[in-house]
């Protein structure tokens, strides 16, 4: 029998007893630590592509500069007299 005396449904689920939903206490650890992995694997790889960005504007940059060199005429002696 039950002893149900008041109007209250009887809780049985682990959630309506305030419980943890997702599995037991070791679990949380496990579900934290991937997450630290994911999250530094993410900024990883933001680091990366910002890193290799600025790396390929700079040798564009130092690759225009050597080539204006190159096809630039060469430079004249002013001190030489000109009539």
């Amino acid at each position: 029998m039950s002893s149900d005396t008041g109007s209250e449904p009887r809780k049985k689920h682990r959630h309506d007893l305030g419980q943890e939903d997702h599995g037991p206490v070791i679990a949380q650890g496990t579900t934290r630590a991937i997450q630290a992995v994911l999250a530094t694997w993410i900024i990883a790889t933001f680091v990366l592509v910002a890193w290799l960005f600025v790396d390929v504007t700079r040798s564009a940059r130092t690759g225009a500069a050597k080539a204006a060199d190159v096809h630039a005429p060469a430079p004249t002696s002013s001190t030489s007299p000109t009539r």
